[in-house]
């Protein structure tokens, strides 16, 4: 496994929209020129563009709870400092080993918009 895993969430137009979910692997520099092909039709090779991200740390096994929690203090940060975001989506992000119990690192990603 490769890290870190993000999951890029696009919130619903609306409070009773579904959310989407897209869960990106990293791809290590080695394998970057020529990455293998996916077989899979819901499996894609993506490149993203250099991005500064502000970030919100926290530890232990991460739930949609602790997501949203971490994300809501990452908004306030945010706020309180007038920095500007993008708001269509925001990022998950895990950097261990689902079978590591302790020292877990989780992060909460939002994509600065540069002025």
């Amino acid at each position: 496994m490769t890290v870190p895993v993000t999951g890029k969430v696009e919130p619903g137009a609306g409070p009773n929209c579904e959310s989407t979910f897209t869960v990106s692997f990293f791809i290590p520099p080695i394998h970057q020129e020529k990455p293998p092909l996916p077989t899979d039709p819901d499996v894609f090779i993506e490149e993203r563009p250099e991005m500064t991200v502000l970030v919100q740390k926290f530890g232990g096994f991460a739930n949609e709870d602790n997501w949203i929690n971490e994300a809501e203090k990452l908004t306030k940060k945010v706020q309180d400092n007038h920095v500007h975001c993008d708001q269509n989506c925001w990022y998950t992000v895990g950097y261990n080993s689902p079978f590591q119990l302790f020292g877990r690192t989780n992060e909460v990603w939002f994509v600065k918009v540069e002025s």
